[in-house]
C-alpha cells in the first residue's frame, strides 16, 4: 500500500501515512471516530528529496497496514522544529480541511501583488501561532519576520492572511461587510498604531496558542518561506469555490469561530 509523507501545520508535525489525501484531511480534522473537530492544514511532501535530517527508515518500517488489511492511518516521523528542516523545494501540493472533514486541494502559483492594501492580517501557522496586523504585503512579513538581522525571528513561517474589508486601505472606514472577528475595536486600535507610528511594522492582535482559523475568510491564499525563498498556496476566489468546490465552501462558510 502506497505511503504518502505530510507536513501537518495544525499541530506541526511531519507524518507518514497510508491514506490519500482527502482521508488524511478527513482523518486529521475529525478523529478516527469523529471525536474531535477542528481545521486540517498539511502538504504533502516529495519524497524522493533530501530527507535526512530525519529518521525516515524508521517510520517506514513502522509504516505497515493493520493485521485486518486497513491502511495505517499515521505514523509520526517529527513533531518539533519540523518546518524549517523540510526543503522548500519538496513542499508539493497543500490542503486544507474544514472542521467536517471537507478537504480543498491549491496548487501552487506565483504569489500576487497586495499594494493596493495599506493593512494585512496575518495568522501565523507555525512555528508560532500568533495573530498579527502589518504594513507589510506578504514577502516582506515573511522576509521580516525571518530575517536573522532582527533581535527576535524564525527560522521558517507558514501564514495565511485574513481578509480586512474596508480596514485594509482605512482604519476608520465604516464596514459595508460582516467581519466576524472578536473584538473588532481592538483591532481598528492595533491598525491605528500601524498608522500612527510608520516606522512599526507588526501589531500583534492575538497571541493565541493555536491557530483560530476561518477559511472563509482568507483573502489570498497559504504562504511558507523564509528570507531566502518563499512558497504560495492560492485560495480560489468565491465564484470559484461556489461554483467547482460546493461542499467544501459550505462547510468552511459553516465555521464561525471557535
Amino acid at each position: 500500500m502506497q505511503s504518502h509523507l505530510y507536513l501537518s501545520l495544525i499541530p506541526e508535525a511531519l507524518v507518514l501515512s497510508q491514506l490519500p489525501p482527502a482521508k488524511f484531511g478527513s482523518y486529521m480534522a475529525t478523529g478516527s471516530k469523529r471525536q474531535i473537530e477542528g481545521p486540517a492544514v498539511f502538504i504533502e511532501i516529495d519524497q524522493s528529496a533530501d530527507l535526512s535530517a530525519f529518521r525516515m527508515d524508521e517510520a517506514y518500517a513502522r509504516c505497515k497496514t493493520h493485521r485486518d488489511g486497513s491502511p495505517r492511518r499515521s505514523v509520526y516521523v517529527a513533531v518539533f522544529n519540523v518546518l524549517p528542516r523540510l526543503p522548500l523545494a519538496a513542499l508539493g501540493r497543500a490542503y486544507l480541511t474544514t472542521p467536517a472533514g471537507i478537504t480543498l486541494a491549491l496548487d501552487e502559483a506565483p504569489a500576487p501583488s497586495l499594494a493596493q492594501d495599506r493593512y494585512h492580517l496575518y495568522q501565523e501557522l507555525g512555528p508560532v501561532y500568533p495573530r498579527v496586523a502589518s504594513s507589510l504585503e506578504p514577502r516582506e512579513f515573511c522576509t521580516c519576520v525571518t530575517s536573522m538581522d532582527n533581535p527576535v525571528s524564525l527560522p521558517r513561517l507558514a501564514f495565511i492572511d485574513f481578509k480586512l474589508g474596508g480596514l485594509a486601505t482605512d482604519c476608520e472606514a465604516a464596514l459595508t461587510e460582516s467581519l466576524p472577528y472578536q473584538n473588532l475595536d481592538h483591532l481598528r486600535e492595533c491598525l491605528r498604531s500601524l498608522r500612527d507610528h510608520p516606522e512599526r511594522k507588526t501589531k500583534t492582535v492575538y497571541r493565541g496558542m493555536r491557530p483560530d482559523i476561518l477559511f472563509s475568510l482568507i483573502r489570498s491564499g497559504l504562504y511558507l518561506g523564509d528570507a531566502g525563498g518563499m512558497k504560495f498556496y492560492p485560495v480560489p476566489d468565491e465564484a470559484t469555490l461556489e461554483s467547482e468546490h460546493h461542499l467544501w465552501w459550505h462547510s468552511a462558510q459553516a465555521v464561525r469561530g471557535y
